[in-house]
């Protein structure tokens, strides 16, 4: 395998994965109302940089130390339990008129590029499906990608994120040029099913671990 079908390999594995609803995605959707397209490079540079931690630590051979049940059960559970926490935070915050569109003359303060690319990591963390991701099915792919050397494992990690960078954007984008039409009800209504799904990932992750 060469570094160009590496790269291109990573790339369609890592938006199959991107492209499967979850924090980051929420975090995307309920942003760019608010701040439009860049929104979606600003939270995929968070992702990024932590999933450049996550690559060299799978080179430096630590994914075994990982996957382990208690590793993985306690992923799960704390993981589970932000996710219902960030949930029922995000439909509350709806529910009651505090999470809305700013509107002219309001005090609204809106996050700030830096804040942006903390909230991709913040919203990275949480994810109990991207630990699980990285320490078993993309470990496999590291161990691949070594075969070609440094350069290998820099075109798989290029190739995941490239995918993120992408679809990401064009989800900032397609949202953020909608916002002049959304009104506070479809962004109210856009927070809660958020909220909702970040419960469920939650419920799924908690009650995962009793099996």
């Amino acid at each position: 395998m060469d570094l160009l079908l590496l790269f291109t390999f990573s790339f369609g594995v890592g938006f199959g994965a991107v492209v499967t609803p979850g924090p980051v995605t929420t975090a995307i959707i309920s942003e760019s109302a608010r701040r439009g397209f860049i929104v979606g490079p600003l939270v995929s540079t968070g992702h990024a940089i932590l999933e450049l931690i996550m690559v060299l630590l799978l080179a430096l051979g630590v994914s075994s130390g990982l996957n382990t049940p208690v590793i993985t059960t306690l992923i799960a559970i704390l993981g589970g339990l932000l996710l219902l926490w960030m949930g029922l935070g995000m439909v509350r915050g709806a529910w009651i008129g505090r999470i809305r569109l700013p509107q002219p003359g309001d005090e609204t303060r809106t996050l700030n590029k830096r804040q942006l690319v903390g909230l991709g990591m913040g919203a990275t963390i949480v994810n109990p499906f991207w630990y699980a991701w990285w320490v078993t099915i993309a470990a496999t792919y590291i161990v691949t990608a070594q075969a070609l050397g440094h350069a290998g494992v820099l075109a798989f990690y290029f190739g995941h994120i490239s995918a993120d960078y992408l679809w990401n954007s064009v989800l900032s984008g397609v949202v953020g040029s909608g916002r002049k039409w959304i009104s506070d009800g479809v962004y109210k209504w856009i927070i809660i099913v958020c909220g909702a799904y970040l419960i469920y990932l939650g419920i799924v992750f908690v009650t995962s671990t009793r099996t």
